[in-house]
């Protein structure tokens, strides 16, 4: 997306979605500069703190019904917030919860349905200051911090996939985007690391780059088109996450076990983050496990009620899980399951996304679709698979571990964004 701005924009993200099926909100006032306004008309007199609830696709305040509730917030310091409870972090993943957050900015709340929908409209700058210490903890280093604040600036300007434009938003404020937990996690580092990158974003021949990013893309990161219908992106193909860049193949079943097998130097490996020590460095939602290299075991009939809960097939029996795709990175992007069904001896079951497979093959959502598959079947036990993978998430841009691991290392900013995007320039697109 070829953007020139003058002034920085005001977003809108969503806090409580639709989908929530939420039906109250807490909301508290912190200071003095606030308007609210119900209905679009405007009210003198109000409580600073607020209960609003869904009852019969309406909106109920201090026993009246409304369809609409602006809180204007006439004030950008940080002691002048709205505070939010509650809200889900880590939706439709295994890591979620409900969490409780100060915002900067504007709230409106509405209703779609039965739920309700809550979104802020505020300055970039100030939701900006917020993702860097939502997707990854306060404690990390000032180049992690930037690199983190300038790849959020440039894709949430230009992400090519608008997955939530028909409710008016440019994200939501969760991981199906990006992360948005507020301002709870602030430090004067994080806050900084804003400033001292304003307006910076990542550019390809003068336009900003749709900067997609994962938590640990394993060792190598994937090219964009395996994992989106999107044309290449030049600075979106696969890399290998070390010094020395060295190209490698591991896109069929002999080359990727052979590499899951050796030891490497891998940014987003042991070698630069003890994972013992790398929960003081993630996100206050994250899981606290292993995010380079991880392990799953499921028998038999967990293996067959997942597949059922996950897409209605019901196997009495599954012979093989047969990887027949992976990408550059060993994540697999087409694979079947065989076994058989009540009235079927040989059934196959197609998946043909990495998306699919990982939400598929998970009770919640696994880890990465970079893994190897175990069978271990005899007469003495019941069948089980044991999936070994590699990273977590799509592994598709910057791998925020590997970041971490080269700012730790001493790498710079520019450094670390040069390494996951190839043939960019970092430019200001507004003062």
């Amino acid at each position: 997306m070829k953007i020139i701005m003058h002034k920085e924009p005001i977003m809108s993200i969503g806090l409580v979605m639709p989908e929530d099926n939420q039906r109250s909100i807490s909301l508290f006032l912190n200071g003095d500069s606030f308007d609210l306004k119900v209905n679009d008309l405007n009210q003198t007199h109000f409580n600073k703190k607020l209960l609003i609830r869904s009852k019969n696709r309406r909106m109920h305040l201090e026993g009246k019904e409304y369809e609409s509730i602006t809180l204007k917030n006439k004030n950008r310091i940080i002691t002048n917030h709205i505070i939010v409870d509650s809200v889900i972090a880590g939706r439709g993943f295994h890591w979620q919860k409900r969490i409780k957050i100060k915002v900067l900015g504007d709230i409106i709340i509405k209703i779609i349905g039965h739920s309700l929908f809550v979104l802020n409209r505020i300055h970039l700058e100030d939701y900006l200051m917020c993702v860097a210490t939502s997707e990854m903890g306060n404690n990390c280093p000032t180049s992690l911090l930037e690199a983190q604040t300038i790849v959020a600036r440039s894709w949430i300007l230009a992400a090519a996939e608008k997955k939530h434009e028909h409710l008016g938003l440019d994200a939501c404020n969760d991981d199906c985007c990006q992360r948005y937990q507020g301002i709870s996690n602030l430090t004067k580092p994080s806050i900084e690391a804003t400033v001292n990158t304003r307006g910076k974003a990542i550019m390809h021949n003068d336009t900003i780059c749709d900067a997609r990013y994962s938590k640990s893309c394993g060792g190598i990161t994937e090219s964009s088109a395996n994992v989106w219908t999107m044309d290449q992106k030049p600075y979106l193909e696969s890399l290998v996450d070390d010094s020395s860049q060295m190209k490698k193949n591991i896109s069929n079943e002999e080359s990727f076990k052979n590499w899951m097998r050796l030891q490497h130097s891998s940014y987003c490996g042991p070698q630069f983050i003890d994972e013992n020590k790398l929960g003081e460095y993630l996100g206050n939602v994250d899981k606290e496990s292993n995010y380079y290299r991880w392990k799953v075991s499921y028998n038999l009939d967990e293996m067959i009620q997942i597949i059922f809960v996950k897409t209605g097939e019901l196997f009495t029996d599954i012979k093989q899980i047969l990887p027949l795709k992976r990408g550059a990175s060993g994540r697999i992007l087409h694979l079947d399951i065989i076994g058989s069904l009540k009235d079927k001896n040989d059934y196959k079951l197609s998946i043909e996304s990495e998306y699919e497979i990982r939400r598929i093959l998970h009770p919640k959502f696994l880890y990465s679709s970079a893994f190897t598959i175990e069978t271990n079947s005899n007469t003495n036990s019941s069948t089980h698979f044991t999936l070994k993978g590699a990273g977590w998430g799509h592994g598709v841009g910057l791998c925020q571990i590997g970041a971490l691991g080269m700012s730790l290392a001493g790498k710079k900013t520019n450094e670390i964004l040069y390494h996951y995007y190839k043939q960019t320039e970092i430019k200001g697109i507004y003062e």
